[in-house]
């Protein structure tokens, strides 16, 4: 039996506090949307990158490499945490339920990052193939 919950509201609160705190100071933090710990103690960390619909690319033709230049010390933080706990790293374009392409998911394993460059497994999926391996993701950990 899992001691686990099912996931509820969106709990915005903490980023709401920490943006109240910094009083428009730049932060040096970055967010994790997802980290999740397999039976044999493997972690996994999700970071999930909207792709917006007024954007020309889509989740599928979108990659962080594309706006490294504005995100490099995310991804950079991303990849060392990574390192530091020796997960795997998985990055994941969407779009929102109800756009033109929201059926579109691209599954990116990242394989190493460096200062200017994201380098990443590609898996081109649609949103129930996505669900079905997010999940059996999800079931490992519980």
């Amino acid at each position: 039996m899992s001691t686990s919950k099912r996931l509820g509201m969106d709990d915005t609160s903490g980023f709401d506090f920490a943006q109240e705190m910094l009083n428009g100071d730049v932060t040096a933090a970055i967010n994790f949307d997802r980290i999740q710990q397999k039976r044999d103690g493997t972690y996994i960390i999700f970071e999930y990158l909207l792709c917006e619909e007024s954007q020309t690319v889509n989740p599928h033709t979108s990659h962080p490499n594309r706006y490294m230049h504005k995100n490099k010390k995310k991804f950079t933080s991303l990849w060392s945490v990574t390192q530091d706990l020796n997960a795997i790293l998985y990055l994941v374009n969407y779009a929102k339920k109800g756009t033109r392409h929201e059926d579109k998911v691209l599954l990116m394993k990242v394989t190493n990052i460096t200062e200017n460059r994201v380098e990443t497994e590609d898996y081109p999926l649609t949103r129930a193939r996505f669900q079905a391996w997010f999940r059996k993701q999800n079931a490992v950990c519980l």
